[in-house]
This record gives C-alpha cells, structure tokens and sequence, in this order.
C-alpha cells in the first residue's frame, strides 16, 4: 500500500528547516482547499481507500513551498550582501572625500588666520613705531614751551627748540601748537613765520579744553587747512599753565594718505580690506581707500563692539560697512586708543578650496557611479554565471536523448528518498523498466528509429507518474528506473501494469518481437528500510525481478519480496 506521512520533524539535506520559515504557514490555508478541490483526482496505486488523498498533497506542497522559499531568501541574502558591500564601499570614498575636504577647508581656514595675523603684526608694529614717533614729538615741543623763554629768543632758534624733533616723524603732516583760544602760537612748517590759524572748532581743541584729565587724543578725520585740505587725523595733547588751568593744544596731523600708503604693496584679494578704528567705533580709514565710508561711527555694531570688548582675536563677520563676509583678525595698539583689523574675503579665500571640492566631487560622484555600476554588471554576471551553472548542472543531470534524469541524478533522488524512508519508516518501491528484443529493433529499423522508441517509452513513463516527487530516469542503454516514494508492492505494481499497458497502446511495429509491437518488462522491489539497511539490497532486487519478467517471456512484470526489515538486513527474492 502507498502512504503518504506526514513528517514529525524537519527534514535535513536537502529539505529546509521549518523554523526558519514560519510564514510559510500563512498559505496552508490555501494548500488545504488545494488538497480538497484535489480529491477526486488521487493515482490509481494504493491498496488503501482514497481518504489519504487528503494527506497525499498538502505535506508535499508545503515541502515544495519551504524550498522555494530557501532558494528565494538565499538569493535574495546574496543580493543584499552584494548590495550591501557596494554600499559600504560608497559609503567609504564619499566618507574619505569628505574628511579630504573638511580638512583641507580646515587647513585653508587656518592659513588665511596666519597669513591675516602675520600682515596684521606687521603693519601694527609699523604703525605703532610711527605714532610713537609722533608723540615723541608732542613732549618734545611741550618740553621746549615749558623751559624756554621763547619770546625773547630768535624765531629760528624758537623753531628748532620746539620741533627739532619732528624731524624724525616723516609720518606726521603738520604740526601745531595753539593757544587757550585755539589761535596758532607755532607750527613745525617749512617757512619760520607767523600765521593766522584758528582751530577752536575743531574736535581736539574743545576735547582739552573740555577735559583736563585726557592725554593723548585720537581725533576724527578732518580736513586740513594747511594741506589743501587733505583729510588727516590730529594726534594731541592738552597744554595747562602752572596752575594746571588750559593753556592750549599741541597737535600733529597724519595724513590719511600717507597710512594707507604702508598698505599699497599688501596683496588681500579684491575684496580684502584693512581697517583702523578709534576705541569708541568711529572709522578713522580703510582700505582700499573710499572717502565716502570715512568717519562713520559704528560703535553700535555688534561687529565692530566685538572688536572693541578684546585685546586681539579672530572671527569672522558680514562687514557693517559693505555687507561682504570677511574673516577678521584685530589688535588694540598697545599705547594708543586705536585698533587695528585685517580681514580676507572668505569667498576669495574658499575660492581654490571650492574648485578644488568641485573637481573631488566630481571624481567621487564618478566613482561612486563606477562602484555601482559595477555592482549591476557584477550582479548581471553573477545572475548570468548562476543561471549558467543551473543549466549545467540540469544538463549534467539529464539524459540528452529522452530528457529524463540520467544514472547520476537517480542515484542522487534514490540515496535521498532512501534516507527519507528510514526518518520516516514508510516503504519505498523502485522500478526496472527495460524495452523488450531492443537489439532487434536496432538491427531491422535503425539506431535512428530506436533512438524515437526511447523518447515515447520515456514519455509514456513520465506521464504514469503523478506525484512530485515520483522520479523516472534512463538508467542505461534501453533500461529505465522509476523511484516510487511511500509506495508498497500493491501500489508499484498498479503503476507498472499501468505503464506496461500505455507502452502497447504506443502500436509501434516491432516485427522482431513475437507480440509485433514495441513491448517492456518490469521489474519490481519494495522495502521499508530502517537504520543500517542498505540501498543495494533494493537495486539488486528490482534487477533480479526485471531478469525473471524477461524469462517469463517478457511483457510482463515481476514483484520481488521485500527486501529489508526494522533492524536488519535481508537479502532479495524474486517472485514469479
């Protein structure tokens, strides 16, 4: 009797582990209408009533589905490893690219923050020994006034006791020294004469006048009246009598022009500027010179009151005065009420850096293109490669001739279907179907003719078998081998009378045989092996049954006892 058992436990080999697949469980509904709608149609080869038709379907269907679902998962794994390796790879070179260009845009920032503190030290030093230069002057003129009896001395001798000094201030304009009333006492001009000067609205003035306890003052650009009315600056200091009361002012002026000559030979790009302002915001000069920015009062600038809250430092800013981001770097002159600032353009400074990122972006963009692109064509091949490899292990697997399994995959189906049985100690039955005076045709017909024979012989094999998991494969030559799974001797012996009688309904002409049409003989073995039973016992029955059907005169079959029993080993018995 054929059965059909449903196993208690996951199959090993080529069978999947349920466990890792429990979904599968969501289609069973599905498989049981399968089963149902399926009833009426259960092969003709069990002894037993067709109730276990129910169990014949499901148990294999759901086998069928967990496998494919294996194959599936794998390849869908292989997929995402790959995937997943090419990712990680783009990941890799977008990565390195953009710790390449945050260090290099780093490394561009701190060097514009060196190269802006260098210029600024150096033009602070200039300007600071300058003005050092000019105050020396101040003291020296005030020094003279204060022990010299002027008055009663030559002009030229007055002159030189007062200003012998300016000499060496090649950085000052003018320099003057005026009374309580803002009148012109003196000046360090080229001609030693008097003149009618009156400065008393001007800012210097009414800041000592107003205040005794300033020293040296830092005054707003101005334009001069005594060089043609060049706008300068008015370094001065307050003059007092004996009795600390005002006795006047003593200034020199610098030029604007002649500052923002030390920055003529700087390079700091189109947009680069340097900037001098007075400790309360107030815009003395910048450069590049623009008369029209000049004398602005910024104090009230969050950017210019950062200047003025520290002694130095760098940050960067959108300019209050053009509305271009700089990076600033500033110092407060040490002895002088003046800070001093030198800021680069950040876009002329990012300027390489950016060509350079386009041209790495690019290159990366190109790579991680090339990486995926790679990946397709890799996984193109790998699809190619593994479908490749499948047909050649089906054509490795399959008899050229009939397109039925060859000797090699029924021994791999029977060494599997044999472990399957003793798991699950349910039978196995196997066939011999070998076609009768084969040779004879051969001879009277041709091997042309002969070749056709095997094709229907196979053929009409394949088409008695129903189960899945029934196999029929050209074993050699003219002989065929049919492994019939949970099948007993009455059941294999309902499919080979089946089988025989489908290859006499073929009515090939056989005029060497004595039935005048191509004919078979069948031989039958069956066995419920247990653990330690061997498969050759089984094969060396079904050849002795398939030797004894040819001696019975052929067309026919013969069922041999069966062959193992729990436990032990037994050997074949043909019956006739």
């Amino acid at each position: 009797m054929r059965l059909i058992r449903q196993p208690e436990r996951s199959l090993s080999g080529n069978v999947p582990n349920r466990s890792a697949f429990q979904s599968i469980y969501l289609v069973l509904p599905c498989i049981s209408l399968l089963c149902e709608a399926s009833r009426g149609n259960c092969p003709r080869r069990q002894s037993r009533p067709s109730a276990n038709c129910n169990n014949l379907l499901g148990p294999f269907i759901e086998y069928i589905l967990i496998w494919f679902v294996q194959c599936r998962m794998k390849r869908l794994f292989s997929e995402v490893y790959l995937h997943l390796i090419a990712g990680v790879i783009a990941l890799g070179i977008l990565g390195i690219s953009a710790h390449t260009l945050w260090v290099d845009r780093q490394n561009t920032w701190h060097e514009a923050e060196r190269a802006s503190r260098n210029v600024l030290t150096t033009i602070a030093h200039d300007l600071d020994g300058n003005l050092e230069l000019l105050d020396l002057s101040l003291k020296g003129a005030m020094e003279g006034l204060r022990y010299l009896g002027s008055q009663q001395l030559p002009a030229d001798l007055q002159y030189r006791m007062l200003f012998d000094r300016a000499a060496s201030a090649s950085f000052m304009g003018a320099l003057l020294l005026v009374d309580q009333a803002g009148k012109l006492i003196a000046d360090a001009g080229p001609v030693i004469a008097p003149r009618s000067l009156d400065v008393a609205d001007r800012e210097y003035f009414i800041v000592h006048k107003e205040n005794n306890h300033i020293g040296l003052f830092v005054s707003r650009p101005f334009a001069s009246r005594t060089s043609h009315g060049d706008l300068s600056i008015g370094i001065s200091r307050r003059l007092s009598d004996p009795t600390g009361h005002f006795a006047g002012v003593i200034m020199g002026s610098i030029p604007l022009a002649t500052i923002n000559q030390m920055f003529d030979n700087l390079s700091l790009g189109r947009q680069g500027a340097i900037n001098l302002f007075r400790n309360d915001g107030v815009l003395l000069t910048r450069y590049p010179y623009d008369a029209g920015q000049i004398n602005q009062d910024l104090g009230n600038s969050p950017h210019v009151q950062r200047l003025l809250q520290a002694k130095s430092g760098t940050f960067d800013s959108i300019s209050p005065i053009d509305g271009i981001r700089r990076i600033i770097t500033f110092e407060r002159l040490t002895k002088y009420p003046l800070v001093l600032t030198v800021a680069l353009s950040v876009d002329e400074i990012f300027s390489a850096w950016q060509r350079k990122a386009l041209i790495l972006s690019l290159a990366t963009l190109a790579l991680c293109c090339a990486v995926v692109g790679l990946t397709i064509l890799f996984q193109r091949e790998l699809k190619r490669r593994t479908r490749a490899e499948t047909k050649l292990r089906r054509i490795a697997r399959t008899d050229d001739l009939t397109g039925l399994p060859n000797r090699r995959a029924f021994r791999e189906t029977f060494e599997r279907e044999w472990r399957q049985a003793v798991r699950a100690g349910s039978p196995v039955s196997l066939l011999f179907v070998d076609a009768d005076y084969f040779k004879n045709f051969n001879d009277r017909y041709g091997h042309g003719r002969g070749d056709e024979v095997l094709c229907a012989v196979a053929g009409t094999l394949e088409t008695s078998i129903r189960r899945p998991r029934d196999v029929a494969a050209r074993y050699g030559g003219e002989e065929f081998a049919i492994i019939l799974p949970e099948t007993d001797p009455a059941g294999a012996g309902l499919i080979a009378e089946n089988i025989l009688q489908s290859i006499v309904a073929l009515n090939i002409a056989h005029e060497g045989s004595p039935y005048q049409v191509v004919t078979a003989s069948i031989g039958i073995a069956s066995a419920r092996p247990s653990r330690g039973s061997e498969r050759a016992v089984l094969l060396e029955a079904a050849d002795q049954a398939l030797y004894e059907a040819k001696a019975a005169g052929r067309n026919c079959l013969r069922v041999a006892e069966d062959t193992t029993q729990s436990q032990h080993k037994a050997r074949p018995h043909a019956a006739a």
